[in-house]
C-alpha cells in the first residue's frame, strides 16, 4: 500500500489482484497463510513486492487478514463469475473501491492526460508536496489506467437507474410467450446472445459497456480455439 497526502492506493492493479484471488480461489479453497502463498507465488513474505500484493488484495476488497489471507465476498464472486456480464459487474463495483481514482475520475474522466498535468492535479486534490507526488505519479497513472473505463461504466449505472437489463445476463422480462420480444423504446439498444439480452438506453457509455461486453466474449472465444 502507497500513500500520497492522506490518500492510500495500492500499487498492483485490479485485474493482477482479481487473478490473484482466483488462484486462491481455485487452487486454495479461498484462504491461506500469508507464507504459505508467498512459497506458492515464490516470493518472500517480508519481501516489498509480496507486501503490496496482499496489501492490493486488501484494498481492492478481495480479500481481509495479515497472517491469514481470507477472500471476502467479492473476491469469492468474482473467483466464480462464469458468464461474462456478472463478472463485468463486479469488476465495475471493485474499480470504484480506491477514493484517489474516483476523485481523479471527478476531474479528468477518461480523457488522456500528460504526467505533468496529471501530476498539478493530484497536488490539488491531495495537498501533498510536489516531489512525492513525481515519485508517485507513474505508478497512479498505471493503475488508474487500467480501471478508469470501468469506473465510467459503474458511473453510467448509477447514474441511468431506469436502464433496464444492462447488466442482466438473463432474457428481458418484456420477452413474450412466442420467444420474441417487444419492440424496444425509441433510443434503446438490445444485443440478444445464446444465453442472454442486453437492453440499454443508447449513450456513449451505454455503448462503451456494450463493446466491453463484446470484447470479453471475444476473449474467451479466442481460449476456445
Amino acid at each position: 500500500m502507497a500513500k500520497l497526502g492522506q490518500f492510500e492506493f495500492p500499487e498492483v492493479s485490479l485485474q493482477e489482484s482479481v487473478d490473484l484471488a482466483r488462484k486462491i480461489y481455485d487452487d486454495l479453497g479461498g484462504e491461506v497463510r500469508r507464507d504459505g502463498l508467498a512459497i506458492i507465488l515464490g516470493m518472500s513474505p517480508a519481501g516489498g513486492a509480496f507486501g503490496a500484493k496482499i496489501s492490493a488484495l486488501r484494498m481492492w476488497r478481495l480479500a481481509t487478514g495479515r497472517g491469514m489471507i481470507r477472500l471476502t465476498d467479492q473476491g469469492i464472486q468474482i473467483s466464480r463469475a462464469t458468464q461474462t456480464l456478472r463478472a463485468n459487474e463486479i469488476m465495475r463495483e471493485l474499480a470504484t473501491s480506491i477514493p484517489i481514482f474516483n476523485e481523479l475520475h471527478e476531474r479528468i474522466g477518461d480523457a488522456s492526460e500528460d504526467r505533468s498535468v496529471l501530476a498539478v492535479i493530484l497536488q490539488e486534490i491531495t495537498g501533498a508536496e510536489m516531489p512525492e507526488v513525481m515519485r508517485r505519479v507513474a505508478t497512479i497513472d498505471r493503475i488508474f489506467g487500467g480501471i478508469r473505463g470501468l469506473i465510467s461504466q459503474q458511473n453510467a449505472v448509477i447514474e441511468n437507474p431506469d436502464i433496464g437489463n444492462d447488466v442482466d445476463p438473463q432474457l428481458s422480462s418484456q420477452q413474450t410467450a412466442t420467444g420474441e420480444s417487444d419492440a424496444l423504446p425509441t433510443g434503446w439498444i438490445e444485443f440478444r446472445y445464446d444465453d442472454g439480452a442486453l437492453r440499454m438506453r443508447e449513450t456513449v457509455e451505454n455503448l462503451d459497456v456494450l463493446i466491453g461486453t463484446l470484447e470479453s466474449r471475444r476473449n474467451r472465444l479466442m481460449e476456445d480455439y
